[in-house]
């Protein structure tokens, strides 16, 4: 059975497409079988590897919205043996207008997973920046949330309706849904106030943060133009190390 790993924040830019990116590279690094699903119609993790996504023939949203398309047949491949991806574009958006009467929805990605649940060793869904339909999709059909942060102001405060969320699929939904860990992402430590912040985290969420911090660095957003995760494009780079690191603590999840 593959563990299923939603990474998800509800506001922008704190680096959740990233994450999926070079985690998914570290991963298939270590010989595991990794199955993409990209929710944001941004279709940014999707770009990271595929070219042109506006003219593929299926994407996420024709799974979700036809429930007799079997999932296998949006799986697309990489360039990368062991990643596989079921892709995303601005179709999507008809998900949250089509599916607005369907009290069911939110349950749909988890039953078609059944379908190629022994395919992978981890399956990990890129939820998009909201608590919107997508969002909720991906945390029904996941077992563990991993939730990046940035250490700011609102780090802390803003994760409150996420962790809201995520109890009330727990409660009805989805019983198996944890947290797995908070990821400190874009991290400075060159700054005090971000030091700070990052105390703060630390504090609040004790042992729930993950031991991997991931240092602000322009070489990751060279790594998604050149296609290559970090542990590909710079193999021997301190980044590249740092995703190792954070891998060897998700596969110590079991």
């Amino acid at each position: 059975m593959p563990r299923i790993i939603a990474i998800t924040n509800q506001k922008g830019g704190v680096g959740k497409t990233n994450i999926t990116f070079n985690l998914s590279g570290a991963l298939a690094e270590k010989k595991k079988k990794i199955l993409l699903i990209d929710l944001d119609q941004q279709g940014n993790l999707s770009s990271a590897f595929l070219d042109s996504i506006y003219s593929l023939k299926l994407t996420v949203a024709d799974i979700l919205l036809d429930d007799g398309m079997p999932l296998l047949r949006a799986v697309q491949k990489t360039s990368f043996q062991k990643i596989n991806i079921i892709p995303s574009n601005i179709d999507l958006s008809k998900i949250d207008i089509q599916l607005a009467g369907e009290p069911d929805a939110q349950y749909f990605l988890a039953d078609k997973l059944d379908e190629i649940k022994d395919g992978y060793h981890y399956i990990i869904i890129d939820c998009p920046p909201s608590l919107g339909l997508a969002t909720r999709i991906g945390l029904v059909a996941s077992e563990k949330v991993i939730i990046p942060l940035e250490c700011q102001e609102w780090a802390v405060k803003g994760t409150a309706h996420l962790r809201g969320a995520i109890a009330k699929i727990r409660k009805r939904a989805n019983p198996k849904l944890k947290i797995m860990g908070y990821l400190i992402n874009r991290y400075d430590g060159r700054r005090k106030l971000e030091e700070v912040y990052r105390d703060t985290i630390l504090e609040r969420f004790k042992d729930k943060v993950f031991k991997v911090e991931l240092k602000n660095s322009i070489r990751y957003a060279e790594a998604a133009t050149f296609k290559r995760p970090i542990t590909s494009y710079l193999p021997l780079s301190e980044q590249a190390e740092t995703y190792r690191r954070l891998a060897q603590e998700i596969l110590k999840y079991g």
